[in-house]
């Protein structure tokens, strides 16, 4: 690698879009931090609650704010 080049500098691969898409959803709490759920619209609630991310809503930021 060249000194002029830096590892932010390289092209950007292209990701092919998912088969797949994720849903959220955010669960408003009267006590504590709203929560926000994303998993796959086929999961039930039981799945949602222990397979899929839940985070505290105030944590997440938009994608394109974030670029």
């Amino acid at each position: 690698m060249s000194a002029d080049s830096a590892a932010g500098d390289a092209p950007r691969p292209t990701v092919p879009a998912p088969d797949h898409a994720l849903e959220s959803v955010v669960v408003r709490q009267e006590r504590g931090p709203d929560r926000c759920t994303c998993y796959p619209a086929d999961a039930d609630e039981a799945t949602r609650l222990t397979t899929w991310l839940s985070v505290n809503a105030d944590v997440l930021r938009d994608l394109e704010t974030m670029r």
